[in-house]
């Protein structure tokens, strides 16, 4: 019995397929659907996978679909990154999320429960995560997770090293990692975040020498930090592979093409690495392209310089194919402004000023179409939180 009720599902698909409209659950597809799929008492399933297995994809066509597991959300592809249904005015785990205006700022709950500067911040999947900095008196370890579909925060494990202030901080995948900064000396020790079991590991010490106010940023399955002062000024350049050995291997790629310098910004826009603004005895605004497949250690190529004026302790990130900085002091001046990078036409646009005050020492960092900025100073410490939308 069940081997004919398949064979006739078989010669009922060949013969609704014939007219080059599949039909399932009807005889009669409509003229206008490759697959036209009919039912009134099921539906129809997307493929269903995590994050981590959605960025694993080879290649996405524009249009391919997926229902994330992590936000119980549908995903398309657009070409340039995953649009999620659930942040265009739809309902998700019973909130109502609100489209938001394009080239606007909304404020946020509040970051963690300290105020703080010079923290680090990255995104992994759909949250956020800050920590580290300090609050005007001592310098922190703690660690909290931003989740935007509930505007809520959540304290995590402690930083595994020790309380440090202008540390670098990335994301790798479904990984986090800590490395670099002052812990009142300079720090070389590198740390790896796994949110699923919410433990730090400490990894390979990163490369160079011990160093503060540095920069880093991860192309697809390595990361990159470079700069800094430790207490002279650098422009060593490092990449990460956390896959080699057991606590990854860092190797030297070829010095920044900039001056030697310190409080710089950087992010990576598909392949390529930016850094821009910074200090070396006067304020900046170069900004150069980093390409690690041209080269022995990869290239450095000078790009248009930064739209606004000449500034250190910035913010950036970067949000599908466009770069934005923000924000920093400018030698007399904390600053508001905020820029918008399309590597496409080498162009700067400046887009509205960021929601907050004023203020350097800020920490960024994108997840999805929106793009984050909190804590920070502006003559006192901070922690309002503040929502880019694209």
């Amino acid at each position: 019995m069940k081997k004919n009720f398949f064979l006739s599902i078989a010669i009922a698909f060949c013969f609704h397929s014939k007219a080059q409209n599949v039909g399932i659950g009807t005889s009669t597809p409509s003229a206008s659907a490759k697959l036209d799929v009919s039912s009134t008492s099921s539906g129809f399933l997307l493929p269903r996978m995590n994050t981590v297995q959605r960025n694993l994809i080879p290649s996405p066509a524009a249009g391919l679909q997926i229902y994330n597991t992590d936000n119980n959300c549908q995903e398309t592809w657009n070409g340039a990154g995953w649009i999620s249904v659930c942040s265009n005015g739809n309902y998700f785990n019973g909130i109502y999320i609100i489209p938001c205006t394009p080239n606007s700022w909304n404020s946020k709950a509040d970051f963690g429960v300290v105020a703080r500067a010079y923290a680090v911040g990255f995104a992994i999947g759909t949250k956020g995560y800050m920590g580290t900095g300090f609050d005007g008196s001592n310098r922190k370890n703690d660690f909290w997770e931003y989740d935007p579909s509930g505007n809520i925060w959540t304290q995590k494990a402690d930083f595994g090293g020790t309380a440090r202030l202008s540390a670098i901080g990335f994301a790798i995948g479904s990984k986090g990692y800590i490395g670099t900064g002052n812990d009142g000396v300079n720090k070389k020790d590198f740390w790896e975040f796994d949110p699923s079991v919410n433990t730090w590991t400490q990894k390979t010490d990163f490369g160079g020498t011990a160093r503060q106010y540095a920069v880093g940023f991860a192309i697809g399955s390595k990361g990159y930090i470079g700069t800094g002062v430790d207490p002279t000024s650098k422009k060593d350049f490092w990449e990460y592979d956390p896959s080699l050995n057991v606590g990854g291997t860092w190797t030297q790629k070829a010095d920044f093409s900039g001056t030697a310098q310190f409080s710089a910004v950087g992010f990576a826009i598909g392949t390529k690495g930016y850094i821009g603004t910074g200090f070396d005895g006067a304020y900046k605004k170069d900004f150069w392209e980093y390409d690690p497949s041209l080269g022995v250690g990869g290239t450095w190529t000078p790009k248009t310089d930064f739209g606004g004026v000449a500034r250190n302790d910035a913010v950036g990130f970067a949000i599908g194919t466009k770069g934005y900085i923000g924000t920093g002091f400018d030698g007399s001046l904390s600053k508001k402004d905020f820029w918008e990078y399309n590597p496409s036409g080498n162009t700067w646009i400046q887009k509205t000023d960021f929601g907050g005050t004023a203020r350097r020492g800020a920490v960024g960092f994108a997840t999805g179409s929106k793009g984050y900025i909190g804590a920070g100073d502006d003559g006192s410490k901070r922690r309002d939180f503040w929502e880019y939308c694209q």
